[in-house]
């Protein structure tokens, strides 16, 4: 697939390898664990990697490949692996960058509760130091760098759940500067809105359990970087076995030729949806990334288009735990779910899900309260999730009402 063609033409026709003679519209699904060699000199040059082709599924598959194919076009990448899920491909980014006992991996303290859990837990034990700061003041980003020389750094494009947007372009530049690598976790913005790579990131993350595969059905992750890190992606599949299989890639690859439309349509959703729950004033706070009041709107507005911030809004709904659970129990249209980019419209409390093993005073120091909550937007109308949305926060408001009144 030529690179001219453009992003809405490569979603549709990316990934799509020749069956010799036959040239089905949709690829077939290849289960196979194993494939036939025509001879030993093939398998062995085959397990020795000197040839393309298929040997054993741990080390490839074709329905794998097509879906690493199309990813690799659409953000500009030299190579890449799919994984079993999103932590796995994080996992394998970090065993990419040569991270070892002693060495200090950097991370954005706005990182998925997940990630944090994985770099203190599994890197942690094995002699890592991980050092969670804040980054949006880039002056005490250079000033980390200098102080604890990281071999690897992390960040998200849009932070979770406070949508916070860095400035991954001079993020890039101070990182290289102190011989470091950067690793991007695109997830929440999808190749359609930053390509992280093209600004000197080394490695790009996807959780294509996410938009990618947009349908709540497949779970997997992508990995993306230079040539240079090829050997070594290849090997963390081969060693430890985070491998996607070929049901799931399929999944994954037929949602990715339907996340244009998709995806544009969840981000104007998120936009109107975001204008209506703030201007009814039912909420303490409405968190979206363009909004004026967002901390880091201006590097919001210089690094994403404007009509596409992301599809994502969080609430926060002010008082605390027992009344978030009321207003998710008065919601009919949203579910309440711990994910995002469905096509269904999802609320998920960060106190109970994404950030459950954060401590509170981690929880302050990032900015979540206990009366918030992620709003994943769907492809419902925006009218009908706001209305819901509202009415739920109306419930708790009168709920309160009702107990003031009775004490």
């Amino acid at each position: 697939m030529s690179q001219q063609w453009r992003r809405n033409t490569l979603l549709v026709h990316a990934g799509t390898p020749a069956l010799g003679d036959i040239e089905p519209t949709a690829l077939p699904i290849f289960p196979s664990t194993s494939y036939r060699s025509r001879s030993a000199q093939m398998l062995d040059q085959l397990m020795g990697g000197e040839i393309e082709g298929f040997s054993y599924a741990r080390h490839a598959n074709p329905n794998v490949e097509a879906l690493v194919d199309a990813m690799k076009q659409l953000e500009r990448a030299e190579t890449g692996i799919a994984t079993a899920s999103g932590m796995a491909a994080i996992d394998a980014a970090i065993y990419a960058t040569h991270v070892e006992p002693g060495d200090t991996i950097l991370v954005s303290q706005d990182v998925y509760g997940a990630s944090l859990n994985l770099l203190g837990t599994v890197w942690g034990e094995m002699g890592v130091k991980v050092v969670i700061e804040d980054f949006t003041d880039l002056t005490h980003f250079r000033q980390l760098l200098e102080v604890h020389k990281p071999r690897t750094v992390l960040l998200e494009t849009l932070s979770n759940p406070l949508l916070k947007v860095l400035d991954i372009p001079q993020i890039v530049s101070l990182v290289h500067g102190v011989g470091a690598q950067l690793i991007v976790d695109n997830t929440f913005t999808t190749p359609l809105i930053m390509r992280p790579l093209e600004w000197g990131a080394d490695l790009v993350v996807h959780s294509a359990t996410k938009y990618l595969g947009g349908h709540g059905d497949a779970m997997g992750g992508i990995v993306l970087g230079r040539d240079e890190y090829h050997n070594r992606l290849h090997q963390y599949l081969k060693l430890r076995g985070a491998v996607l299989g070929p049901f799931e890639a399929w999944l994954i690859h037929r949602g990715l030729r339907t996340l244009g439309v998709r995806f544009e349509r969840q981000c104007h959703n998120a936009a109107k949806l975001a204008r209506i729950l703030q201007e009814s004033q039912m909420f303490s706070r409405v968190f979206y990334p363009l909004f004026a009041d967002h901390p880091t709107q201006a590097v919001a507005e210089r690094l994403l288009p404007a009509d596409l911030g992301g599809a994502v809004v969080t609430l926060d709904l002010g008082g605390g735990k027992e009344d978030v659970f009321r207003f998710l129990d008065h919601l009919q249209l949203v579910a309440s779910a711990t994910t995002v980019g469905d096509i269904y419209t999802l609320c998920l409390y960060p106190l109970i899900a994404s950030h459950r093993n954060q401590t509170p005073e981690e929880r302050a120091k990032m900015g979540i309260t206990d009366s918030m909550v992620r709003i994943s937007v769907g492809l419902e109308d925006p009218e009908d999730i706001a209305l819901d949305l509202i009415q739920a926060a109306s419930a708790v408001r009168i709920s309160d009402s009702l107990v003031i009144q009775k004490d």
